[in-house]
């Protein structure tokens, strides 16, 4: 999971983007909150020409939604896609655009975004407006903000009066924004103690079981454990049986893509019945879920664990179709950096 800078350690950014070169000139305007205030601060909301449920993926400064290109000046490490606009980190702060000038909205210090299912609250792990302990780490504090309004909706600092040595602490423990799921969001916080419940209603955080956050939903559906049949079949594992690979359950529970690289194949969640799609002669990574029955990522010529490299394009494939369609066009991608999906994953991990 992300966590936030520490003295000895620099977080590992996802900066694995190939440099296209910025062409929209970013604005760090006078007005913004102060960034150790530690006050809330809010999101800008526009008006976006995209279709903010299509397949979106980062290449250097460029993102693309769909058909529309947007150029993002940092490039980003991290991003969502709103209905109100595009979210992301760069640099250690949070940017926002709607497909003009990018605007810096507050620093932050983390390199990971969360988006809930509905699209509309964005979470993080602010790392760098907190409290800080008496070597100046900032105390991490888990905020959700309302995409649509822009108003911050929760802000949790750990209720705690002797911060103690924060960097060894989040060195040690597990720190991060976990997600969302049943109108709450979860956050790995061990200043508070553990794994955090906090419900967007304001009710009183709980601490829960570790367990709880491990099937949040994302971009690319629900983390599940995968059991391989004797025929050759992957299908969810139930309970207390033995896995032997990882992969993304849908929406709708019904269909599984497996988390490493194949050429092009979903399984039934039920009997794990395989499901060829036509992506070429080509390697895919899964992006994420258009909807219940669609799914996109990046068909590539050549590749690795670490991701898709050579020639590639984003395909979207329907659930009981064989051929999957292309969005945008094709283009060539390094071994390194490489390509960014939604909510800072990249292609391949």
């Amino acid at each position: 999971m992300p966590r936030p800078p520490r003295r000895a350690l620099v977080g590992v950014a996802l900066v694995v983007l190939l440099g296209l070169g910025g062409l929209g000139a970013c604005r760090d305007d006078a007005s913004e909150p102060d960034d150790e205030s530690g006050a809330p601060f809010t999101l800008p909301v526009g008006s976006p020409r995209y279709d903010h449920r299509a397949p979106a993926w980062a290449v250097g400064t460029t993102l693309h939604v769909g058909e529309v290109t947007m150029e993002l000046d940092p490039a980003p490490t991290a991003f969502v896609v709103t209905r109100w606009g595009v979210h992301y980190l760069a640099e250690g702060s949070l940017w926002w655009s709607d497909g003009g000038a990018a605007e810096r909205v507050a620093r932050v210090g983390t390199d990971e975004l969360s988006l809930s299912a509905d699209g509309r609250h964005l979470g993080l792990l602010d790392a760098a407006r907190g409290r800080q302990d008496q070597f100046g780490t900032h105390l991490a504090v888990p905020v959700v903000l309302d995409a649509r309004t822009g108003e911050q909706v929760l802000r949790e600092p750990a209720p705690v009066e002797e911060l103690g040595d924060l960097a060894d602490l989040y060195e040690d423990a597990e720190t991060g924004f976990l997600g969302f799921a049943d109108d709450a969001a979860y956050a790995a916080d061990p200043v508070a103690g553990g794994t955090l419940r906090l419900p967007l209603d304001g009710s009183e955080p709980e601490l829960v079981r570790p367990e709880r956050a491990l099937a949040l939903g994302g971009e690319r559906g629900t983390p599940v454990r995968l059991r391989e049949t004797a025929d050759g079949r992957l299908r969810v594992a139930r309970p207390r049986e033995q896995s032997t690979a990882q992969g993304w359950l849908s929406p709708g529970s019904d269909a599984v893509v497996a988390a490493e690289r194949t050429t092009g194949v979903w399984y039934d969640a039920v009997d794990g019945t395989a499901h060829e799609v036509e992506t070429g002669d080509r390697f895919f990574y899964m992006g994420g879920w258009v909807d219940d029955r669609t799914f996109y990522g990046a068909a590539s010529a050549r590749g690795s664990a670490l991701g898709p490299s050579g020639r590639t394009v984003v395909v979207a494939c329907t659930l009981g179709e064989r051929r999957c369609e292309s969005v945008g066009t094709e283009f060539a991608l390094p071994e390194r950096p490489q390509l960014l999906f939604g909510t800072g994953r990249p292609a391949g991990q």
